[in-house]
């Protein structure tokens, strides 16, 4: 075999290999699986997943509305701490429309690179049209 085969060759396995790789994503940790999160006092729930993606630093609310008095602000306030024992917040605040049914499809990097180990600390719910965060044109 020449030098020039050989080198087809190596290239050709290279990638292959890369092809053939899984997935780069990180381990995803299930802060709740199926489950309904509910303020406190629960005046608003939503049923679903949040998630957070390792490599990626995601923090993923899905779901849908169960009940809500009306329109505001779903805050779910995760805690983490680093590996020096640093204690860290990262709150979602999901805008609601007020509807039972509404999907939720929230996603979010938290500021600390330095935590992998989030939890859920509290929910809480604020209602008014004020704290709308998604407004679009």
């Amino acid at each position: 075999m020449t030098a020039s085969s050989q080198t087809r060759v190596l290239a050709i396995g290279a990638v292959l290999l890369l092809a053939a790789r899984p997935g780069v994503a990180g381990p995803r940790h299930y802060l709740a699986a199926d489950e309904t999160l509910c303020s406190s006092p629960p005046v608003a729930c939503i049923e679903g997943t949040l998630s957070y993606e390792g490599n990626e630093r995601l923090l993923w609310l899905t779901g849908r509305v169960d009940t809500v008095p009306g329109p505001g602000l779903f805050i779910v306030t995760l805690r983490g701490s680093n590996r020096l024992g640093h204690v860290r917040h990262a709150p979602m605040e999901i805008a609601l429309r007020g509807h039972r049914g509404e999907i939720v499809d929230f996603r979010m990097i938290p500021d600390y690179p330095d935590v992998a180990n989030w939890r859920i600390d509290r929910i809480e719910f604020r209602p008014g049209p004020a704290n709308r965060t998604d407004r679009r044109p």
